[in-house]
């Protein structure tokens, strides 16, 4: 995926995941962030028109965890979720929760077209819409007791943080990603305040 008008303009993260949408609108294509660790690869079902991964803590406060997406071209909660992205930039669709621009606009896309279309409404290995889930290896009963924690190495000022979040298939118990690599932000990186360089 190239995005030069993205470096052009300046508008980093911004640019960024609406370029990663629409490249996703137009064509058939898998999307991951570069900082998750893959434990097992992940086919979509020739009957998946959409996949994506439930966040963390879904129940509480419904988002997508966008470091995974796949998507057949021209799909609709794709297209919808750049509308919803440009309403929520403009003012005119209300943020929730978190208020993170990609990881609202794409779960509010599939409520939106799960309510108009009952073909999208349900979520599995075999239907339109496959939603993995993002959870964290701490949790109990989650059954992924046995899955290693990511190791530190010896990084100075070590910072857990998201390190023993994976995302998996609770149907069949198949663990496919680490949510970040140590190393990150997040995960091993400890989040220091900016300090602006003085020029005496």
């Amino acid at each position: 995926m190239y995005l030069s008008d993205c470096r052009i303009q300046a508008l980093s993260f911004l640019c960024f995941r609406s370029t990663v949408s629409s490249n996703l609108f137009q064509n058939t294509r898998y999307y991951f962030d570069v900082d998750i660790a893959v434990v097992h690869p992940f086919v979509a079902n020739p009957s998946n028109e959409f996949v994506s991964v439930k966040a963390y803590n879904y129940d509480q406060d419904p988002q997508f965890f966008q470091a995974f997406i796949a998507a057949a071209p021209k799909n609709k909660i794709v297209k919808k979720s750049l509308d919803i992205m440009l309403g929520m930039l403009k003012g005119t669709h209300a943020a929730r929760g978190l208020s993170l621009l990609g990881t609202q606009s794409m779960q509010d896309a599939w409520a939106e077209v799960a309510e108009e279309d009952s073909a999208y409404a349900s979520h599995g290995k075999n239907n339109k819409v496959y939603l993995l889930s993002e959870e964290n290896l701490h949790d109990d009963g989650n059954g992924f007791d046995k899955l290693p924690v990511q190791e530190n190495d010896g990084m100075p000022l070590f910072s857990e943080g998201t390190c023993d979040f994976f995302v998996s298939d609770q149907e069949e118990g198949s663990v496919y990603f680490y949510s970040r690599i140590v190393g990150t932000t997040f995960c091993g990186k400890l989040l220091l305040p900016k300090v602006e360089r003085v020029i005496a």
